[in-house]
């Protein structure tokens, strides 16, 4: 047993709390409900992406696991860390699922993934591992990496740090571990280092869209390494010179703004746009702002934009965009492709779209500027906005009314507003790509959280078979 009085609090508190918090409340459950099925219906989407299907195919074709854990949509069978990579890739690859608040970013669902694919595993080597347990885990999980996120910056690192670590804590207590080995797990997460984020800033490469899965399959092979029996580094947050404080944080330490609970997944931003999260408002106000412009769309002289400074750094894009992954997060290519279309979908990312020349004219005449208020209101916690200003300006000297809009409609405060549009997200995203029995049964699980909680997690996973 490993001395605690050489052990990283941070380290205790993570496994105390993966180990025996229980109380979560209805808001909790629904909203991990949500967001499992939010992150698989992306999932689905995905696989009409050539590059995605691509990137999950085993790297030895045709190698397979006789009664492996099964990727969605896919004739696949992995082991659990490939299986993981392979789901939270086709989940992560549109920027479509859930985002989060917070210095370091984020998105919490890319950690479905794991708990998917370990849970149906381990359940077709005799485990009954129900669904309630995948869902609770989700919670725990999401709060992990979320309260990590919102007061620490990752310097040049990336910040799926935190989601392995997540994801190793609770594929390590489902595969039956206690203390001492999520303690080991995760500081072999943290003993790893991290990658460098410089495919996302300032180069936007496909290696964003699999990044979070690397990590969450390098947490699931840590977990499964420490119930075997590996040892840990329980200092390896503190050590002096060699650990992850000094030698990647400038010795600050970590700050968490609360204990664990279940304050992320209450409060986790879901995406109604296929956008980075910073452009959520944007594109609802220039759909907004769109009937009053598009008839004299040629006229225009200048889209003044207000925003927050997080906003600025990350989806302030231009020059050329060879990818979908950099139109997704370029503020101006999706402001400007939304006002000449009348809408935002995945398909005007493509190619052929991006071609058109009208789309290069308009994110020229784009200027983006930070407004301070937006910036602090982003930054409270207390407040917690994402808020973008829109004003047109023509030639002729006349212009628009500002339109200003505060919340996102994924955000927790529109979450009424925003409910059945992100149940027509998910049943659109799932439309003829699994076979009719299975999509008949997906649905009916969507709308009835008792049923899917009583299944185990191969008997869900078994419903995602493609058509």
């Amino acid at each position: 047993m490993t001395s605690r009085e050489t052990t990283d609090s941070e380290l205790i508190d993570i496994a105390h709390y993966i180990l025996s918090y229980a109380a979560f409340n209805k808001a909790a459950y629904e909203n991990s409900r949500l967001a499992l099925f939010d992150f698989l219906g992306c999932g689905l989407k995905a696989l009409d992406e050539e590059d995605c299907r691509r990137a999950i195919e085993p790297i030895i074709p045709e190698s397979r696991v006789v009664g492996g854990a099964r990727v969605p949509g896919t004739e696949y069978q992995f082991d659990p860390a490939t299986a993981a990579f392979a789901i939270g890739t086709m989940g992560r690859w549109l920027d479509f699922n859930d985002s989060w608040f917070g210095k370091g970013g984020g998105h919490p669902s890319d950690m479905w993934s794991a708990l998917l694919a370990v849970g149906d595993y381990q359940c077709r080597r005799g485990d009954s591992i129900l669904m309630s347990k995948i869902l609770e885990n989700g919670i725990k999980a999401y709060e992990v990496m979320g309260l990590h996120l919102m007061d620490n910056e990752f310097g040049p690192f990336d910040y799926t740090a935190p989601l392995k670590v997540a994801v190793s804590a609770s594929v390590c207590q489902m595969l039956g571990g206690g203390e001492d080995e999520i303690i080991g797990a995760i500081s072999q997460c943290w003993a790893d280092g991290q990658p460098l984020r410089i495919y996302r800033h300032p180069y936007t490469t496909w290696r964003k869209n699999w990044a979070s899965p690397d990590a969450a399959a390098r947490g699931v092979w840590h977990a499964y390494r420490a119930i075997a029996g590996e040892a840990g580094y329980p200092a390896v947050l503190s050590t002096a010179g060699a650990g992850v404080l000094d030698a990647e944080q400038k010795g600050e330490p970590f700050q968490y703004p609360m204990s664990y609970k279940s304050y992320v997944m209450e409060n986790i931003l879901f995406k109604i746009f296929p956008a980075q999260f910073r452009a959520q408002t944007a594109a609802e106000a220039i759909l907004k702002i769109r009937p009053d412009v598009h008839a004299a769309i040629n006229d225009i002289e200048r889209i003044q934009v207000f925003t927050t400074e997080r906003a600025m750094r990350t989806v302030d894009k231009q020059g050329p965009l060879r990818t979908a992954a950099a139109r997704d997060h370029s503020l101006q290519y999706i402001l400007a492709v939304t006002l000449i279309h009348g809408r935002l979908d995945y398909d005007l990312y493509d190619d052929d779209v991006a071609a058109d020349p009208r789309i290069d004219l308009l994110r020229a005449k784009i200027v983006l500027t930070e407004r301070e208020k937006y910036t602090k209101g982003f930054e409270d916690p207390s407040i917690r906005t994402d808020a973008t200003s829109i004003q047109v300006f023509f030639t002729n000297g006349e212009s628009t009314g500002e339109v200003e809009i505060l919340y996102p409609l994924g955000d927790p405060r529109r979450r009424y507003e925003a409910g059945p549009l992100l149940a027509q997200k998910f049943l659109r995203n799932i439309k003829g790509r699994l076979v009719h029995d299975s999509e008949i049964e997906v649905i009916r699980l969507f709308e009835n959280p008792q049923c899917l909680e009583s299944m185990t997690a191969s008997e869900f996973m078994d419903l995602w078979v493609q058509n």
